[in-house]
C-alpha cells in the first residue's frame, strides 16, 4: 500500500511504500526523512523483551532469573533510553534505589534503535558479566525480542523459522 506524506515545512509531497499487515490497530508511524517508520513505546520494548528472555530461558531449561538473563534485560533497556551507556551506567541504573525510568506508552523508538539497544546489550552483558561473547542462547533472546517487538503472539516455531535456516528442534539443540 503506498501513503503519501507531505512535509509540513515545505511543499514536498513523497510516496511511501509500507506493508499494511504488520500494523496494529493503534500503531504510530512517524515519517523520517525517507519513509514511514512504526514507533515503539517504552513500555512495548520492555514487554518485548521480558517475552523474549523468558521464551528462550524457556527452551534453554534455565531460569529467566539467572544472572545472564537479568543483565542482558538491563543492559537493553538501559540503552534504549542511552545508547552510549558504559557497563558501568547499566550496572548502577540497575542497583539505582528508587523507581526505575517509566514505561509511559508514547511511541518514541524506531525498530532500528530497538534493535540496536537489544543487540549492543545482549554483546555488553556476555562480555561484563561471563567474560565471552554473545553465544546461541543470547542471540535467540534478540532473534526473540525482536519477533515479539513486531508481533507479540509469535512462539518459538515463529522465532526460529522466521530467523534461522533450521527447524526448532536444531534451533533447541544449540541451547
Amino acid at each position: 500500500m503506498s501513503i503519501i506524506a507531505s512535509s509540513p515545512d515545505d511543499d514536498r509531497i513523497q510516496i511511501v511504500d509500507i506493508d499494511v499487515s504488520t500494523l496494529r490497530p493503534g500503531d504510530i508511524l512517524a515519517l523520517t526523512e525517507n519513509s514511514l517508520v512504526k514507533l515503539y513505546s517504552r513500555a512495548t520494548v520492555r514487554t518485548a523483551m521480558t517475552d523474549g528472555v523468558t521464551m528462550a530461558a524457556d527452551e534453554a531449561n534455565i531460569s529467566s532469573s539467572d544472572d545472564r538473563f537479568i543483565w542482558a534485560h538491563a543492559a537493553a533497556m538501559t540503552l534504549l533510553d542511552n545508547p552510549s551507556a558504559n557497563w558501568a551506567t547499566v550496572r548502577n541504573a540497575h542497583y539505582a534505589p528508587g523507581p526505575a525510568p517509566t514505561d509511559d506508552d508514547d511511541p518514541q523508538y524506531t525498530r532500528d534503535q530497538v534493535s540496536q539497544a537489544v543487540n549492543n546489550g545482549i554483546d555488553l552483558a556476555a562480555k561484563h558479566e561471563r567474560r565471552t561473547v554473545a553465544d546461541d542462547l543470547d542471540n535467540l533472546i534478540v532473534n526473540a525480542a525482536l519477533t515479539l517487538l513486531d508481533d507479540p503472539d509469535a512462539d518459538f516455531h515463529k522465532v526460529a523459522t522466521e530467523n534461522y535456516d533450521e527447524c526448532p528442534s536444531v534451533i533447541r539443540s544449540w541451547l
